[in-house]
C-alpha cells in the first residue's frame, strides 16, 4: 500500500513541475530562438530480482529537467540587417555578466552603448576567439554566411568594406547539450565546444521559438488528467486501508 502512495505522490509531483514546464514554455512562444524545456518523470516498470527469491515490481522515475527540444524553430525574414537565423543545426556562442559562456540560436541582434554586439536580450554574442564583437561607427554592415561581419566605415570611401569580426558558430560538439541551471544550454560538464564555423547564417531573417502551442496545450489537459487520477488513487488507497483495519479490529 505505501508503494502505491509513493507512486502516485510521485506522478502528482510530476505533473505539477510539467505544468511549470509548460507554463515557462507557452510563456516564451515569442522569444527568438527559444528552445522548448522537455517534461519531466517519464516511468516505466521494471522487475528487480535478489538471490532468486524476491521479485518486486517497480517504477523508476527519469527526473531530467535539463532536456530541451532542439529542433529549429521556423525562420521567418524581416529584412533587418542585424536579424540573424541559423539555418538547420548550430549555434551562436554567447555570454552575460560574466558568468559561463553559452550556446543560443537567438539572434535579434544590436549594438550596446559600448559598441559591442548583443542581443535583444543583451547576451553578449562572442567572436570566433570567445571575446566580445567590437563594431566600430559604420555607414552599412555585411554578415556573410560563416560569420564574418564587415563594415563600411564612416569617412572611408564608398564601397570600401573591412572586416571587423566572426561570429563564433559551433555545431554543438559531442558531448550532450543540457540547460544548465540558469535556463542557458551548455555541454553536460558545464562548458561549451569551441567555434567550428561549420553552421550557415542568413541575414536578415529570424528564428522564431520551436515552442508548438497546440501541443503544449493539449499535454497540460492530460497532466491535468494525470494529476485527478492519481489523487482518487491516493483516496482509493486510504479507503482499502482502513478496511483493512477495520477487517483486523479485535471484536470487543
Amino acid at each position: 500500500m505505501d508503494k502505491l502512495i509513493y507512486t502516485a505522490f510521485q506522478s502528482i509531483n510530476n505533473a505539477l513541475d510539467n505544468k511549470a514546464i509548460r507554463s515557462q514554455n507557452l510563456a516564451s512562444t515569442n522569444t527568438p530562438g527559444f528552445k522548448a524545456d522537455m517534461q519531466i518523470g517519464s516511468s516505466g516498470s521494471a522487475y528487480l530480482e535478489q538471490f532468486d527469491t524476491l521479485y518486486s515490481k517497480v517504477f523508476p522515475v527519469v527526473d531530467d529537467r535539463s532536456g530541451f527540444v532542439s529542433a529549429p524553430g521556423q525562420i521567418r525574414q524581416t529584412e533587418q540587417f542585424l536579424d540573424l537565423a541559423i539555418r538547420g543545426n548550430g549555434y551562436f556562442l554567447a555570454q552575460k555578466d560574466n558568468a559561463a559562456p553559452f550556446l543560443t540560436r537567438r539572434g535579434d541582434m544590436q549594438i550596446n552603448n559600448e559598441n559591442i554586439l548583443t542581443n535583444a536580450a543583451n547576451e553578449v554574442i562572442l567572436s570566433n576567439e570567445l571575446t566580445p564583437i567590437t563594431i566600430p561607427p559604420h555607414r552599412n554592415m555585411t554578415i556573410s554566411d560563416d560569420g564574418s561581419i564587415s563594415i563600411e566605415p564612416m569617412n572611408s570611401p564608398p564601397g570600401t568594406f573591412v572586416l571587423v569580426g566572426t561570429i563564433g558558430l559551433t555545431l554543438g560538439g559531442e558531448k550532450r547539450l543540457v540547460k544548465s541551471t540558469d535556463g542557458r544550454i551548455r555541454d553536460e560538464d558545464g562548458g561549451i565546444p569551441g567555434a567550428d564555423q561549420q553552421p550557415r547564417v542568413a541575414q536578415g531573417y529570424i528564428e522564431e521559438s520551436n515552442v508548438n502551442i497546440i501541443e503544449q496545450l493539449v499535454a497540460s489537459i492530460e497532466e491535468q488528467r494525470r494529476y485527478e487520477v492519481n489523487v482518487k488513487m491516493i483516496k482509493s488507497a486510504e479507503a482499502i486501508d482502513q478496511g483493512g483495519t477495520s477487517l483486523l479490529r479485535m471484536p470487543s
